[in-house]
């Protein structure tokens, strides 16, 4: 095979070599060249960060007999027997598919072996977390006290599977998602050192693409370097990546702002016609929604989008038609509808209902979309444009949110007053039942329960039962208990005839203790 892929191409050799990770960088370099290093590593983090190949250079450079600021220098005799495949100083071990404890067992006898040309055996075991329990206990001792000669770098991107035993005897590195900018820069080069002509928007969309991970943009790269001879552009990557018709897209969005429910529902089936799935749709249109979130509240929307100019410039006075409260409602009806999308048998119906809501704000009743609506309103108010509201419906629901608090209150205090008694105990005692209160159900028949307003007065005959009622959990089950009925504030007291004999238990305590028992006698009257 003549053809190597970008991603193997460009693996880095060096610790200069690794783009994003200067704080993993930094540390091991410094290891080097003081020649602390330890004996067990865990290199975790996404996908195509830069694990596999930090683990590489980490153990040529240990090796390395001449190393360059703590890089391998790659012309050595270590060097040039660790690039052998050959090699048995430096073992790749792929855990997904040698996950058993046989194989742990096998590495466990073979570690003992020193080296054969140089310094350190080093053992990569990439995929940990794909071990069994077996595999992890087997390998447990021998990270905790290995041969002087051997070192062991252990990659993950599921770190929480690894037993803490395990994570305990390694020094652990995160690596981090590498930024769009940085991955663009190198796609830059590899594409200038291959001769392709490209548009810088089209680099951009690619790195974005691969969302922190080289890996994946240098995947999308390799593709998009054999799609054509001619200029790479934005719309060509659009296609690579299978994304829907960006024009048709963005009438939809626009459709849904300005409230024309009929063009929206024609634009989604000519966008179902061109075969895209739901999911897909869905996503991309969280996408451009997100970008308009992003256009409304930054200063600096397109240096952190990376558009070409005339479609930030489309978005942008799509943007203008409607306000941040509107564009965040919208985004959680699509997200709902997506999460949706697993547990229906019609995902286009999901889509279009999602749609219809997004674009008839009076037909959404969630306080969010109503309050986005209030702010509308005000937006148009403040700029003298008329405003005429034809929905009585819609226009009461707007006056609802904007009720006065004080108005509530007073609401609830006399619909509360206006429960009977033995009813309101009664479905409170019913319900502490159901709920298995069993405690609270016995306390809450020997004592006082009134109302009182919008006060509910729970009065207790002993320190102990007030001490209990007094609790955030008992409040919370009463509360529970009283769902049905409206808010209203719970006050527990002590009976003001247990106050007084406590107060006499403890003033003939004291002269008891003053005069002696013998001498003071308390007399009931």
């Amino acid at each position: 095979m003549s053809y190597l892929a970008l991603y193997r191409r460009y693996r880095p050799n060096t610790f200069e070599g690794l783009i994003g990770q200067e704080q993993v960088v930094k540390t091991l370099v410094n290891q080097i060249l003081s020649d602390r290093l330890g004996h067990a590593y865990l290199f975790t983090g996404t996908r195509g960060t830069g694990k596999t190949s930090a683990a590489k250079i980490f153990a040529k450079a240990i090796n390395c007999l001449d190393n360059k600021n703590g890089s391998p220098c790659g012309v050595c005799a270590s060097c040039k027997a660790i690039e052998n495949p050959a090699n048995i100083d430096v073992i790749e071990i792929d855990a997904a598919s040698n996950n058993g404890v046989n194989e742990i067992r096998d590495l466990r006898e073979k570690v003992q072996y020193p080296p054969v040309s140089c310094k350190y055996k080093v053992y990569i075991i990439d995929e940990v977390h794909m071990l069994t329990g077996a595999a992890f206990n087997a390998l447990l001792k021998t990270l905790e006290e290995p041969p002087r000669h051997a070192i062991f770098i252990l990659a993950t991107t599921e770190v929480h599977k690894i037993p803490a035993t395990i994570l305990s005897r390694c020094m652990r590195f995160d690596f981090r998602l590498i930024p769009d900018e940085q991955i663009a820069d190198l796609i830059s080069k590899i594409y200038d050192e291959q001769g392709k002509k490209y548009e810088k928007e089209a680099i951009f969309a690619i790195a974005k693409a691969g969302e922190g991970s080289i890996r994946d943009a240098l995947s999308i790269a390799d593709i998009a370097l054999s799609y054509s001879n001619s200029v790479l552009t934005y719309n060509d990557v659009m296609e690579i990546l299978g994304s829907s018709n960006a024009e048709l897209l963005y009438d939809f969005v626009e459709n849904i702002i300005k409230g024309n429910s009929g063009n929206v529902l024609s634009t989604i089936d000519e966008l179902c016609s061109l075969g895209k799935s739901v999911g897909v749709l869905i996503k991309d249109i969280t996408l451009i929604l997100r970008n308009m979130l992003i256009i409304k509240t930054c200063a600096n929307s397109n240096d952190i989008l990376g558009l070409p100019i005339e479609k930030y410039n489309l978005l942008a006075n799509i943007c203008k038609q409607t306000t941040e409260q509107r564009l965040i409602r919208i985004l959680e009806l699509f997200a709902e509808s997506e999460n949706s999308l697993k547990y229906t048998n019609h995902a286009r119906i999901v889509f279009e209902t999602s749609s219809i809501k997004a674009s008839k704000p009076e037909s959404d009743y969630d306080v969010d979309a109503l309050l986005a609506r209030v702010k509308e309103l005000e937006l148009k108010v403040k700029d003298g444009i008329k405003v005429e509201i034809s929905n009585q419906n819609a226009c009461q629901k707007v006056e609802n949110v904007v009720e006065s608090v004080e108005t509530k209150k007073t609401v609830a205090k006399q619909a509360i007053s206006s429960i009977p008694l033995e009813e309101l105990k009664g479905k409170l005692l019913i319900n502490l039942r159901k709920n298995g209160s069993e405690a609270l159900w016995n306390l809450l028949q020997t004592v006082d329960i009134k109302v009182v307003g919008s006060i509910l007065t729970i009065t207790t005959f002993n320190d102990c039962d007030q001490e209990f009622l007094d609790r955030i959990e008992t409040r919370e089950k009463i509360d529970q208990a009283l769902n049905d009925f409206l808010p209203f504030e719970l006050q527990v007291q002590l009976d003001e005839r247990e106050k007084i004999l406590d107060e006499i238990d403890e003033e003939s305590k004291r002269l008891k203790e003053i005069f002696g028992e013998d001498i003071v006698i308390i007399k009931n009257n």
